[in-house]
């Protein structure tokens, strides 16, 4: 079943929300008992086995399968959302962090226009894949091109967020550029809806430091 926008930021703010509150976004190789990884997910209460749990990907597919199966999940708060997936002891503790996962969620799900920068970024050679990590966590390598607007952001900021790790130095979508060199996208050009990016070959081009 295809989900509206806001359904998707809703998903995405609730698993962030509850990332924040389980792990503070990092992926843990322990915790209560068999809990692990960014969500605390149990082996022992199939979430998968620990090696799955520890892959980001796995681990964020599996939360958001749970959270789909559940009655009337887009009409629910933050909270109960994540309660129904979690079942917390401390039902209430994911509200706190609602805040900055939406405007965490509304920048990553291209909601919101050049909503994230990162600074002092270190640009050289890649260390993976361009391709294969684009069709795994955005289930297509088509990246460069025309795009409706909040799916191009989305990529665009996904790029971002990676560039270190795709070698990504330089992205530039619906007239706006983010430079690994400024750490910032520059004021809004002529918007074309056509993202573009420029990959290192090598030497480290470094942001601000």
């Amino acid at each position: 079943m295809r989900r509206d926008a806001a359904e998707i930021a809703h998903a995405v703010t609730v698993a962030l929300a509850t990332a924040l509150q389980e792990s503070k976004l990092r992926n843990l190789p322990g915790g209560d008992r068999d809990s692990l990884g960014l969500f605390q997910q149990r082996p022992s209460q199939g979430w998968g086995s620990s090696a799955q749990i520890l892959d980001p990907v796995y681990a964020a597919t599996a939360f958001y399968t749970r959270l789909s199966a559940q009655p009337g999940w887009a009409q629910l708060s933050v909270t109960e959302a994540a309660q129904l997936v979690q079942r917390s002891a401390a039902p209430l503790a994911y509200a706190q962090w609602e805040s900055e996962a939406r405007a965490a969620a509304s920048a990553l799900t291209g909601q919101s226009s050049a909503a994230l920068s990162c600074h002092s970024v270190t640009v050289g050679a890649p260390s993976t894949d361009l391709v294969a990590i684009a069709e795994s966590e955005l289930g297509t390598a088509v990246l460069s091109g025309p795009h409706p607007t909040a799916q191009g952001w989305a990529m665009g900021t996904w790029l971002v967020a990676h560039a270190a790790r795709v070698g990504v130095d330089q992205v530039t979508f619906d007239g706006r550029t983010w430079t690994a060199v400024s750490g910032a996208w520059s004021q809004p050009g002529v918007a074309d809806g056509v993202l573009s990016l420029h990959r290192s070959t090598g030497s480290p081009s470094a942001g601000p430091q």
